[in-house]
């Protein structure tokens, strides 16, 4: 008969067993939580190649160390994706026998695995996004001067549903003879897309339906010369903010929520006052989630080493007011990102083929380089995973 303790424990064989077992579990979780303590959770970044396609890194979220770099996708023409809000989808832009597309790919285990292809009559786009149902994906050709869009069913992109030619110029005498349409984004009521236009320099205006058709329903005027680039909206929805690739500046404006129009409030300089601008483009803007702060690419063609990042803050009457221009720690930003914890920003630096991470002052919002960076060849675009 085999002896129990007074607890009623078995110490059989068996039972020292289980214990052993059990003990053994419980010195592993703790270490593996001592592990993620000293080390740092990790989250997956996936980087937009212009010249190679998709990679991964991870990033540790206690240091900014960005490793692990895998080779997720090989393709043509992928210089800007986004994820669906599930994680396990990312949509980019893409090349398919020379044509302007657009593709899908299923996220399982740190894998792509190609979901869907289509075409559309142009050279290639720039940018992609998805509407807030996720049933409709927006795309904008910049050499074309074209804005398209395709129904979406879970990860697969149907045939294209719109394509819209703008047309028009404006006073820029190299980078505004005719319409280049950079970037396109569903409004937060979800009624509306915005379509920033360098070359003309206006905000295109569209309602779509669920079936992802757009209708033209106007524009709104940007500054002549300041070559709108790419827009966030703030978070309540009653402010749009611009970002004006030419004149290094962010044009601020009000948001009719009913009706979806803008009206021009105010525009701010993205650099110091006496900064030179000669040569220096802007790239991309960011809102923090919770709505205080815009951060800013700023981009300078001649790798004279003024690449930089700008903070700006977001006062309650939606008025901006710069408080820091920082290095970027790349030559060329092209794309800029915010983690999902809110702890750094990323930096895909086109040109010198890196990304940089900085941290975030969770209080005044502005940066500081954590001293690491990862090598990607010609990063373009930042997007998080789950």
């Amino acid at each position: 008969m085999e002896r129990k303790e007074e607890s009623g424990k078995d110490l059989s064989f068996r039972g020292r067993g289980r214990l052993l077992k059990g003990g053994m579990k419980r010195v592993i979780l703790a270490a593996t939580a001592l592990v993620g303590t000293i080390y740092g959770e990790m989250t997956t970044v996936f980087v937009g190649s212009g010249s190679d396609g998709i990679f991964t890194l991870q990033l540790n979220e206690e240091t900014g160390a960005l490793t692990q770099r895998q080779h997720a996708v090989k393709g043509a023409g992928m210089s800007f994706q986004e994820l669906n809000k599930a994680g396990d989808v990312i949509f980019s832009t893409y090349k398919s026998d020379g044509k302007g597309a657009v593709s899908s790919y299923a996220i399982k285990d740190g894998k792509l695995s190609e979901l869907s292809v289509r075409r559309y009559d142009g050279g290639g786009l720039c940018h992609v996004s998805l509407d807030a149902e996720e049933r409709v994906l927006f795309g904008a050709d910049y050499g074309g001067g074209k804005v398209v869009s395709f129904p979406v069913n879970g990860g697969e992109i149907g045939e294209l549903a719109s394509l819209m030619q703008h047309e028009g110029s404006s006073i820029h005498k190299r980078r505004q003879t005719r319409a280049h349409a950079h970037s396109v984004y569903a409004g937060p009521d979800n009624r509306f897309a915005y379509a920033p236009d360098l070359g003309m320099d206006e905000v295109k205006f569209y309602a779509f339906d669920k079936q992802g058709e757009l209708t033209d329903q106007g524009a709104f005027k940007s500054i002549p010369g300041s070559g709108p680039r790419h827009m966030k909206f703030g978070n309540d929805g009653s402010h749009a903010y611009v970002l004006n690739e030419l004149t290094l500046s962010v044009t601020v404006f009000l948001r009719d929520k009913k009706s979806g129009k803008l009206a021009a409030k105010e525009t701010i300089r993205v650099l110091p006052e006496g900064a030179e601008d000669q040569n220096m483009t802007c790239s991309e803007i960011r809102v923090s989630k919770d709505g205080k702060f815009i951060y800013t690419a700023n981009r300078d063609l001649t790798e004279g080493g003024r690449d930089s990042l700008t903070v700006l803050s977001i006062a309650e009457d939606g008025s901006l007011t710069r408080l820091a221009t920082t290095p970027a720690e790349v030559w060329i930003p092209r794309n800029i990102n915010l983690s999902p914890s809110g702890k750094w920003l990323l930096v895909a630096g086109q040109k010198s083929h890196e990304v940089t991470s900085h941290r975030i002052d969770q209080e005044t919002g502005k940066l500081i380089f954590s001293g690491h960076r990862a090598e990607v060849p010609t990063a373009m675009c930042i997007n998080f995973g789950k």
